[in-house]
């Protein structure tokens, strides 16, 4: 009908204002209606289609024998959840995190990144925003590194280890949302000032990436007139600390840094004992912050122990157990 009149009255057709006033019109009613237009009415009734997904691939320690932290995927779960449900934030798209397990072991991060760069599902791959993790530092750089050839973010949210003099630009597209432990240089300056303390000295695992920092550590000591005795490394797979802390010892070191898995740091703490070596004669230990609360208590660890081996394989609950570690 509007097809015809305009035919008639204007002899050219523009199709698009055809199209235009026919949606205008008002839709024919009951007399119990509200009067809408067309347009009005086929918008209401479209099919509901959800939003669009952006995702988020996320890498996280669940299990593993250098660390685990499980409970870092629930809680990056719960902020994806407050992010959908807050209409000022992203309203118009829904976030979906995927959950994969890098066991704190570089390879298998590597290879989780591939997972998820590589989806068979193209268009999955173009919504991807970018990475979550991973959160051991020896796991970081090359994950950084790649990142830039397929232009895709990575954020950490632990990983403190330095990965490059260069960061910003070697590794354009990899962030952190925590400081590098390079940073550690001013807290320790100053408390060494402030306790009047001018001699310290390291005591770390050998190719541990977290501990590179100390490198930069001991230049800054040196320009604040501290004494810095040595570093004092050991190989991952030691069991008998005597040989190393006795170095310390006999070099006179009683303020000592400790950058060592939980592991380790137990028997090192027992070594320290049967040495003479702990407050009660003048020493003080700097140990990392994110060992367990208990990685101390071998009694309680030998109960987590039995009562994991005791679950069956492929219980999900073994996974919830932390053994601590550095990252």
């Amino acid at each position: 009908e509007i097809y015809n009149s305009k035919v008639k009255s204007e002899g050219l057709v523009n199709y698009d204002d055809i199209a235009c006033t026919w949606l205008k019109q008002k839709k024919k009613k009951n007399s119990n209606e509200k009067s809408i237009t067309i347009y009005e009415h086929k918008l209401a009734n479209l099919p509901i289609q959800g939003k669009p997904e952006l995702y988020i691939g996320g890498i996280f320690p669940m299990t593993g024998e250098k660390y685990r932290a499980p409970e870092l995927a629930k809680v990056a779960q719960m902020a994806v959840e407050d992010v959908n449900i807050n209409s000022g934030i992203l309203s118009s798209h829904k976030l979906v995190l995927s959950i994969n397990d890098g066991k704190c072991e570089a390879d298998v991060v590597m290879k989780r990144f591939i997972d998820i760069i590589k989806s068979k599902d193209t268009s999955r791959f173009r919504s991807t925003v970018g990475m979550l993790g991973p959160a051991c530092s020896d796991t970081v750089e090359p994950i950084a590194g790649v990142s830039k050839h397929f232009r895709t973010v990575v954020i950490s949210y632990s990983a403190e280890g330095s990965i490059s003099r260069d960061g910003s630009t070697n590794y354009p597209y990899f962030f952190r949302t925590i400081a590098e432990n390079k940073e550690y240089k001013h807290a320790y300056i100053a408390t060494f000032r402030q306790l009047g303390w001018s001699k310290v000295a390291a005591l770390t695992q050998d190719g541990a990436k977290y501990s590179d920092y100390i490198s930069t550590l001991q230049d800054e000591f040196q320009s604040n007139d501290i004494e810095f005795v040595m570093n004092r490394k050991f190989p991952k797979e030691a069991t008998d600390m005597s040989m190393y802390l006795r170095d310390l010892k006999d070099r006179g070191a009683k303020i000592i840094i400790g950058e060592f898995y939980a592991s380790s740091a137990r028997l090192i703490m027992c070594e320290a004992y049967k040495s003479g070596m702990t407050q009660k004669q003048g020493y003080v230990w700097f140990l990392p912050g994110w060992f367990d609360d208990r990685w101390y208590d071998i009694d309680w660890l030998r109960r987590v122990k039995n009562k994991t081996e005791a679950l069956q394989p492929g219980n999900e609950s073994a996974s919830f157990i932390s053994n601590g570690g550095t990252i």
